[in-house]
């Protein structure tokens, strides 16, 4: 059964006046989701006119505004995913010249954020970056997701070719990704987290009952330290430093419930064949 955006968004015709129905194409960097960058998601949304810009290729002169981003990153460009309902306190004019919205996320329909993508075919170009709200009661909706919206391109291929750059991990693991998650959390490891500004190394190893998930989940919450003494030195010298590491499973142990004292003995191993200890990141 054919479902409308205004049984979900209900926006009353008497407040027709007070809202503008903004699209927006995907970012370069494929950025759907605040959690992964949410700085970068809000300025790409809030977009008014470029440096030299002499006219803004969107007005937002009303109050309130619905914010969705195109899925063309997965191919579906007639698709778009609802990012929230914003409240519009004006026009910032940024010192190079530039100028954005200052938009403020407000509640109203919150509970959709992220979750529901639309269908609506938009005509290429700027005259359409924003239509008229009065759309809400013929668009379709495409669905309703159970969780956020995610963008995971990295597919599980193999135990033996997981490699992860921290950001994809965060995106992972805060996503809850259900395929990587049941897969890490079914096996332990030795794996390695490289620093690719300077190839620095370090080693660890996981033998708790959910496995690589568990510990790499850590890595996440910690902001890439894992509580670690060496890494921790280094994240607080610049928040967004572990954004520079990149996790490998080395070795990997189909028996989560498995030797202990072999896993760590195998990670002292890992830790002698890269010389960590005096060359990399570990110092235990």
């Amino acid at each position: 059964m054919k479902i409308l955006l205004n049984e979900l968004i209900t926006i009353n015709e008497q407040e027709f006046n007070e809202w503008t129905f903004c699209l927006n194409n995907a970012n370069e960097e494929g950025i759907y989701s605040f959690d992964e960058n949410h700085t970068r998601l809000i300025e790409h949304i809030s977009w008014k006119k470029g440096v030299s810009g002499k006219s803004s290729f969107r007005v937002i002169s009303t109050r309130y505004c619905l914010q969705f981003i195109r899925l063309d990153r997965e191919g579906k460009y007639d698709q778009w995913l609802f990012l929230g309902a914003y409240e519009n306190l004006g026009v910032i004019k940024h010192a190079d010249g530039h100028e954005t919205y200052d938009l403020k996320i407000i509640d109203r329909f919150r509970g959709y954020s992220e979750r529901l993508i639309i269908e609506y075919k938009k005509i290429q170009g700027p005259t359409q970056a924003k239509i008229e709200i009065k759309n809400i009661e013929n668009i379709k909706v495409v669905s309703v997701l159970e969780k956020k919206y995610i963008n995971v391109n990295r597919k599980f291929n193999g135990y033996n070719n997981v490699t992860l750059p921290f950001k994809e991990l965060k995106l992972i693991i805060n996503s809850n990704v259900d395929n990587w998650r049941e897969l890490l959390s079914n096996v332990n490891c030795v794996y390695s987290i490289t620093d690719t500004t300077n190839g620095k190394i370090y080693i660890g190893s996981t033998y708790g009952f959910n496995g690589v998930w568990q510990r790499w989940s850590r890595y996440v919450e910690t902001n890439g330290t894992g509580d670690n003494v060496e890494l921790k030195k280094l994240i607080e010298s610049n928040f967004d430093y572990a954004d520079n590491f990149v996790f490998t499973i080395l070795e990997c142990f189909f028996n989560r419930d498995g030797n202990q004292k072999y896993i760590e003995d195998r990670e002292i191993y890992w830790k002698k064949v890269f010389e960590t200890r005096s060359y990399g990141n570990n110092r235990n």
